[in-house]
C-alpha cells in the first residue's frame, strides 16, 4: 500500500514540528565544563529563591532547582522521577520552613548570592549518578532588613550544563 499524498504531508510537517520542538543537545554531553562562580544568570535565579522565601511562594524559586528533565537521565536509582519529585517537595518545604523564620518580610531585600565551598567534581558513579557534576555546599544567600544584613545558607548546589542548582536547601533528614 503507498501512502497518500496528504498523509505524505501530515506526516513531514509532523516530525518538522517534532524536530524543532525538540530540546537543544546539551554542548557538553558529559557535564565536564564548571559553570562560572559568578554570573548574572546565577544572581537573578537566587533572586527568585529569595522571593520564593520572602513571598512564602515556593514555586517562585524552581527555576533554580535541579530540573527534572536532566535528573531522572542522571541519576541511578530505581524511580528518579518519584526521586525528584521528594526533592522538590522537600526543597519547597524548606522554602516554608525559612519564610517562618522571620516575622515579617516586607523590609527584605535581595543582596548578592554567593558559591559556598569550593566546587569540587563528582564522578559518575559516586552519589547513585550516571553521569558527574561539580557540587558546592553551603552557598550564601546575602540580604538586607532595612539596613541590617543577613544571610540563608544553601546547603548544596551541583552543575548542570553550564548552570548551578540547588538540590538541598536545608539540611538533610534522615
Amino acid at each position: 500500500m503507498v501512502p497518500s499524498p496528504m498523509f505524505i504531508q501530515w506526516f513531514a510537517l509532523t516530525a518538522l514540528v517534532a524536530l524543532c520542538l525538540a530540546p537543544a543537545p546539551s554542548e557538553d554531553p558529559d557535564n565536564r565544563a564548571k559553570p562560572p562562580l559568578v554570573s548574572e544568570d546565577l544572581s537573578e535565579r537566587a533572586a527568585h529563591l529569595f522571593r520564593a522565601i520572602a513571598e512564602n511562594d515556593p514555586a517562585l524559586g524552581d527555576d533554580f532547582f535541579f530540573p527534572r528533565e536532566p535528573f531522572v537521565p542522571l541519576k541511578d536509582v530505581a524511580d528518579p522521577a518519584r526521586y525528584h519529585a521528594q526533592l522538590l517537595a522537600t526543597y519547597h518545604r524548606d522554602i516554608r520552613e525559612l519564610h517562618a523564620k522571620r516575622k515579617d518580610w516586607s523590609a527584605a531585600s535581595f543582596d548578592s548570592f554567593e558559591l559556598g565551598t569550593p566546587p569540587t567534581w563528582v564522578a559518575p558513579g559516586k552519589e547513585y549518578n550516571k553521569i558527574g557534576y561539580f557540587r558546592t555546599f553551603h552557598a550564601k544567600l546575602h540580604y538586607r532588613v532595612g539596613e541590617r544584613p543577613s544571610e540563608i545558607d544553601v546547603g548544596t548546589i551541583i552543575s548542570w550544563d553550564g548552570r548551578w542548582y540547588v538540590t538541598h536547601l536545608l539540611p538533610i533528614r534522615h
